[in-house]
């Protein structure tokens, strides 16, 4: 496990424990953010990951999916709190269950569950690393097959996605 990690594992675990939802924030800029934002524009979104050259990780996610929860909670929201990956990430959420729209990354309206199927994401949680295009820059993550070693596995994908990027 890596310094960064370790670290991380106490700071979102003292959080947790001492100040439930302490520096939750909804501010909508990338380098601020430690709420995770819902998906609405992601032709914007491309924009500003292209500006700032830095990948987007997406939660696909449903809001009756546990799994969807214990992923924000533990590994999500304290990465974000954290200020992990400041400026080299943005972070967004796909409720595949909302039935409402978005604007897909050539700004076209689309219905959310249609996107994720354009994507093969048929189960929740998954995890999308994409670049300001839209493409997929490390192998998705679908699932949470080993809790305790989860944020080890994201946090060296985000690291691939960052590498990644042209």
């Amino acid at each position: 496990m890596s310094y960064r990690v370790a670290v991380l594992l106490v700071i979102s675990t003292l959080a947790i424990m001492i100040i439930p939802g302490a520096g939750l924030s909804t501010q909508n800029s990338p380098e601020t953010e430690v709420e995770l934002i819902e998906v609405q524009n992601l032709s914007a979104d491309g924009r500003v990951a292209r500006e700032r050259n830095v990948p987007i990780l997406m939660l696909v996610s449903q809001v009756t999916c546990p799994y969807c929860d214990q992923i924000k909670q533990e590994i999500l929201h304290p990465m974000l709190a954290a200020g992990d990956y400041q400026g080299e990430l943005m972070m967004r959420e796909l409720h595949i269950d909302s039935g409402a729209e978005l604007k897909d990354f050539q700004g076209r309206a689309v219905e959310r569950r249609q996107f994720a199927h354009g994507y093969n994401v048929y189960l929740t949680p998954t995890l999308l690393f994409l670049d300001s295009k839209g493409r997929e820059l490390t192998k998705r993550m679908v699932g949470i097959n080993t809790p305790e070693m989860y944020f080890y596995y994201v946090d060296e994908s985000i690291k691939a996605a960052i590498n990644a990027l042209p």
